[in-house]
């Protein structure tokens, strides 16, 4: 990263992390998603100043992150 705050990569990136974050490559798949949900990652995405992308992918990793801590609660 040039410059600006150093925030995690896409494997690490959190809710919290989008709105300091710069852009990184990396490869990326195509999802099917309802459009009211496609339309919330649109308003969450120009509400932090990010990319639909990023939003995306802090979401999963913050459901990874619950589900990981559900299966360590059994």
């Amino acid at each position: 990263m040039t410059r600006g705050t150093r925030t995690p990569p896409r494997s690490n990136l959190r809710l919290t992390d989008l709105k300091q974050r710069e852009p990184e490559g990396g490869c990326l798949i195509n999802a099917k998603v309802p459009a009211h949900v496609a339309d919330a990652i649109t308003e969450i995405a120009a509400h932090v100043g990010t990319t639909k992308t990023d939003v995306v992918v802090a979401l999963l990793n913050t459901g990874l992150d619950v589900m990981k801590r559900l299966r360590r609660g059994r």
